[in-house]
């Protein structure tokens, strides 16, 4: 009975929706990482009563953090931007599994630690499917196993008799395992579902990795107290909370900064950071541009083959600019299918020489979408025509914004497909 029902949960997963590489590589991974759980209990390795204990520890201050933290947990994916990457905490007890624990107890308590965290936390939340959380599950087993192979339990699991440097050493290389198995997986099957992308989208962004490695640190922390002073690790648990609540701040700030489409800032906070660029510019007497990117014919799209193709047109749209614009420039989503960039010391010639690139970019660039009209996922090319304008003066925002629209009307009428500069740099 309870293989049948297995049976039928299996076969209605989003899952078998994707692409047929994704479907193949997560399959892979989840047996791989099967395989290598009945391979360790068979493997019947030394277990003593300190692991057990170990174990249960871990287990104890695991399940303790998770019940503690579920609304926190709860409030990030609230205010989470759709699409951006969700760094979670439990690197803190799989990492000193994964150093301290014989393979087969590692392997358990990875299954045990995302068995609860599904049935308590994430089976209620929205777009969060199950076969995510197994593949999620899977990597860190097979964290578990690349740790164990290459970081054998001579050093820091065999007590206090271990030095100083030789803990600090095995530490410091497991950390750079466990990232590095972690970033492959993940990143892996990220390429796979979506292609190509910008590298923030498939290695995680620089505030990302930074959540990431002070996770790991107190990881290590943890391991160490699991072995010198067990008790001392529950004095981690404060340092996590602490942690899940900047990451709670972090997400609230990128929810009031960014547009949920296309992950570039929403028109209010590029205003704001455009405004803040202007006065430096004024003051330190340099040229700024703006450039106005409208999709054209993007009504047609939309009416055509929905709302959804829409969407993902935008997001590889947002995805070239930022691709081909400097970090430093300001990038953001003005409403409908209307892009802008504040281009800092950049002249009027130079900026219709970067629009001219994005222009030609755009309309190289496949999107692949799947929407109604469309026998499955299907690739079209999209164009933009953009709008120029520069400031040497003193100049308001609106009125750089104003000759940057004027110079866009231009280029629609123009033929679309086009850049246009304003006529001339505009002055108070």
């Amino acid at each position: 009975m309870t293989g049948a029902i297995f049976a039928d949960t299996t076969r209605r997963w989003a899952l078998w929706d994707a692409p047929q590489r994704v479907v193949v590589w997560v399959v892979l991974v989840d047996l791989t990482a099967g395989s290598y759980v009945g391979w360790a209990f068979l493997l019947r390795e030394h277990t003593t009563t300190t692991d057990l204990l170990r174990l249960g520890l871990l287990v104890l201050l695991s399940v303790t953090y998770l019940e503690v933290s579920r609304q926190v947990e709860h409030r990030r994916r609230l205010f989470q931007v759709d699409g951006s990457s969700h760094m979670d905490m439990v690197a803190v007890w799989a990492f000193p599994a994964a150093v301290v624990l014989p393979k087969g107890l590692a392997a358990l308590f990875v299954v045990v630690l995302y068995a609860h965290l599904w049935i308590r936390s994430w089976r209620s939340v929205e777009g969060i499917k199950l076969h995510r959380i197994a593949y999620t599950a899977a990597v860190g087993i097979l964290i578990c196993a690349a740790v164990a192979t290459l970081l054998p339990r001579i050093s820091l699991a065999s007590g206090p008799r271990a030095g100083t440097g030789t803990v600090l050493a095995v530490l410091a290389l497991a950390v750079f395992v466990y990232r590095i198995v972690n970033a492959a997986l993940i990143s892996t099957v990220i390429y796979l579902s979506r292609g190509a992308s910008r590298p923030a989208n498939v290695f995680g962004s620089v505030s990302d990795n930074v959540l990431e490695f002070a996770t790991l640190a107190l990881g290590a922390v943890t391991a160490v107290s699991l072995v010198r002073v067990p008790w001392f690790a529950v004095m981690v648990l404060p340092a996590v909370f602490l942690l899940q609540y900047h990451a709670l701040l972090r997400d609230l700030v990128q929810a009031a900064t960014m547009d949920a489409k296309t992950e570039l800032l929403n028109a209010s906070a590029w205003r704001q950071l455009a405004q803040r660029e202007l006065t430096r510019a004024e003051r330190q007497q340099t040229s700024t541009a703006v450039l106005v990117i409208d999709m054209d014919r993007f009504k047609d799209i939309n009416d055509t083959y929905g709302h959804l193709a829409g969407d993902t047109v935008l997001k590889t749209v947002a995805e070239v600019l930022a691709d081909e614009l400097r970090e430093y420039d300001a990038v953001g989503r003005f409403g409908g299918e209307e892009f802008v960039a504040l281009l800092p010391d950049t002249d009027a010639r130079a900026a219709a020489t970067v629009a001219e690139r994005l222009r030609r970019r755009i309309e190289a660039t496949e999107v692949v979408v799947e929407g109604r009209n469309l026998p499955g996922r299907q690739r079209m090319r999209v164009t933009a025509s953009v709008g120029v304008a520069s400031r040497t003066a003193r100049t308001d925002l609106d009125d750089l914004l104003r000759a940057a629209d004027d110079a866009l009307y231009a280029a629609k009428h123009g033929g679309r497909n086009t850049v246009r500069l304003a006529p001339a740099a505009v002055a108070a």
